[in-house]
């Protein structure tokens, strides 16, 4: 059974057993007792009233990005993207490396950017991931004329990987106890009829060792998080305990309905996590290998549209002008003040998580977008599809 044939039934599993039990997928929950300083609201609001993080710094790298072309894998302008990347991070004090991987005729090159703890006995390290390449095709855009086109990619790629570079930036300054790598990675959105995305991310995961896989407190990723009209939707397969953590994030900085925040206004609704959708995303990769992920995610981009994520999605309507720069700043200070507040490590990932979440935000299990059932059909037709094909190819094989 070749690799490809292996991966198609495996990932096909695990995909139809999320879709059957949803957040009690094949990894464990890793679920652990809130970090003391987030049951300490003092203390966590001291930290929310001074951050870093700027959202229209990471908005002009948004602009960068697309200006810099189609950055699909082994392009001109990918390279350029990674180029520039490592020569500013480097300036403030990361180490950058690269793996590049084969995926039929294409070449992915990751980027990881590591920054070390300050106390070097600790080995606890959080990921957070985004990819940057941008699709060959506006496969969902309104005007067939444009679906031959490759994809402008503002918020679909360049949002995440922005607002990575802009953590970049002010992570040095945090002091943190944990090694931060920030993964770029490529070839996530290049797939067809949901065969071969996601490919960079599933490189990295199957080359870890059982060691390097110990160390990582946690697989955070960011995707689609530009959107004006921003809403964090609740995505499935993910680690409860650090949606948990999220929800208590968010409403200190006032994004989530019906909490005071930290500056004592009311939330907004930005964080909906009452309503659920499964996603193939990058975070299924480390998910599978019980590393506690999760994947900040605005499932809607425009209008809802049957079957898709948005009016805008995969069209050549994936420009700037969709993207806000208050969007990426509630996202890059939530991770920020994840950091800073230690949500994103699992001291004892034995015992089960104890968090109160706000109401509103437990009370609900609607879906998605246009529709909850709608979402999860088309998410367990998917994973039957992975399924399918596996067993084919597997069988036409054996035949040969």
């Amino acid at each position: 059974m070749t690799r490809a044939h292996s991966s198609a039934i495996g990932l096909g599993l695990m995909l139809f057993c999320t879709a059957l039990f949803g957040p009690l997928s094949l990894a464990q929950d890793g679920g652990a007792t809130q970090p003391q300083s987030l049951e300490d609201a003092e203390w966590v609001c001291d930290r929310a009233n001074n951050l870093q993080f700027n959202g229209s710094l990471a908005n002009e790298s948004v602009q960068w990005q697309v200006d810099l072309g189609p950055r699909t894998p082994g392009s001109e302008p990918s390279a350029e993207f990674r180029q520039s990347i490592k020569e500013n991070v480097t300036s403030w004090g990361w180490n950058t490396t690269e793996q590049i991987h084969q995926r039929g005729d294409m070449t992915l090159t990751n980027l990881f950017a590591t920054y070390p703890s300050h106390d070097n006995l600790k080995r606890k390290q959080i990921i957070i991931s985004a990819h940057y390449d941008s699709r060959y095709m506006a496969d969902h855009d309104a005007n067939e004329s444009n679906r031959d086109l490759p994809v402008p990619g503002a918020n679909d790629a360049a949002s995440g990987a922005a607002v990575l570079f802009e953590l970049a930036r002010i992570i040095p300054s945090l002091n943190l106890s944990e090694e931060i790598v920030l993964f770029w990675n490529d070839g996530e959105d290049q797939g067809n009829d949901s065969i071969d995305y996601t490919l960079g991310a599933e490189a990295w995961a199957e080359n870890l060792t059982a060691e390097q896989q110990e160390r990582i407190h946690a697989f955070v990723l960011l995707d689609m998080v530009g959107d004006a009209d921003l809403q964090l939707h609740n995505v499935n397969p993910g680690n409860q305990t650090l949606k948990d953590r999220i929800i208590l994030l968010g409403s200190a900085l006032g994004l989530v309905n019906g909490s005071n925040a930290c500056n004592g206004l009311n939330g907004t609704d930005v964080i909906q996590y009452n309503k659920q959708v499964s996603v193939i995303d990058d975070h299924i990769h480390a998910h599978a290998l019980n590393i506690p992920s999760i994947d900040l995610m605005d499932t809607r981009y425009g209008e809802a549209k049957f079957g898709t994520f948005g009016t805008y999605w995969h069209t050549l309507e994936d420009t700037p002008d969709k993207v806000s720069a208050s969007s990426l700043n509630r996202v890059g200070q939530i991770v920020e003040l994840g950091l800073l507040t230690q949500a994103f490590t699992f001291e004892e990932p034995d015992e089960p998580s104890i968090v109160s979440q706000p109401e509103q935000q437990i009370s609900e299990t609607e879906a998605t977008t246009s529709s909850g059932n709608t979402s999860f059909a088309l998410f367990a037709m998917t994973s039957l599809a992975f399924l399918a094909i596996g067993v084919i190819a597997l069988e036409r094989q054996l035949k040969s």
